[in-house]
């Protein structure tokens, strides 16, 4: 299979688009819980929801704290017809502000979870090795499986295969849709782990995408975003390639930065 199955492309789909009542565009924000570590908590407050959760969490803060978003029935009622653009920039900031989103490892969770259900009959939640001994967080682990599906467990070999190091030479070709470019230990202080989900390779281009937060993009311009990465250097490794997301390359492009200063980079295949 040369591309995500389509229940994948619809769940991205929803996240760019998350399913609001009578409007569409609005992209799901990033949010990640370490910042705040909450713990316990539905998975659509922590950074791990559904797009349907994150959205059905948003109208319960909005009936109770803030009434002006959205009315009793879930419906959002700012603004006119013309004002669409308005009204998605003030939800997406609302999302922002009461800390509604998806991390990278939720976002990357729930699109394979579509994919691999539909396309080989395989529950990955089910089948996800979180390598832990102690009988309660085994259990855990059981209940909550998107809420402890991290970036570390997919960069573990019990759960994914090695298929190129991003430092060394690569065979281009063999890399496949529902991979994933895992990056350990980077950003500014080596502390922050990333993955990215490719999409789709045509051996010209790796495209991906993932939930991430640029520092240039302030506080309310991160969230769910494509990506490509250009086969421009075919006998080289893959930060050799041209990164290319939001117009940027090189280091103005805060991915391929990370990718570059990670501690390990690697792309990987969830194994079945």
């Amino acid at each position: 299979m040369n591309m995500l199955s389509p229940a994948a492309e619809q769940k991205i789909d929803e996240f760019f688009n998350l399913p609001f009542d009578d409007l569409k565009g609005v992209r799901c924000p990033y949010f990640n819980n370490a910042r705040i570590n909450r713990r316990g908590q539905l998975r659509g407050l922590i950074g791990r929801g559904s797009p349907k959760e994150i959205v059905e969490e948003a109208k319960i803060l909005s009936i109770q704290y803030h009434k002006d978003i959205f009315d009793h029935t879930g419906h959002c009622h700012l603004g006119g017809e013309n004002e669409t653009a308005t009204v998605t920039e003030c939800i997406r900031r609302f999302l922002i502000d009461n800390n509604l989103g998806i991390d990278c490892a939720g976002f990357v969770s729930h699109v394979l979870i579509n994919h691999f259900k539909e396309t080989n009959n395989f529950n990955l939640a089910r089948h996800f090795n979180f390598e832990n001994k102690n009988f309660f967080r085994r259990l855990i682990n059981h209940l909550r499986p998107i809420e402890n599906m991290s970036v570390l467990t997919y960069s573990q070999d019990s759960n994914t295969i090695l298929i190129a190091n991003g430092t060394q030479n690569t065979d281009w070709q063999k890399i496949m849709p529902a991979d994933l470019i895992i990056m350990m230990e980077t950003g500014p202080k080596l502390n922050r782990n990333h993955i990215l989900l490719i999409t789709d390779n045509d051996g010209q281009t790796i495209r991906y995408v993932h939930s991430r937060a640029w520092s240039s993009e302030g506080q309310y311009g991160h969230g769910i975003t494509r990506g490509e990465i250009i086969i421009n250097n075919p006998t080289k490794n893959l930060l050799e390639q041209q990164w290319l997301e939001k117009n940027q390359t090189g280091i103005a492009n805060e991915t391929f930065l990370e990718a570059k200063n990670a501690k390990t980079l690697e792309i990987r295949r969830i194994k079945l």
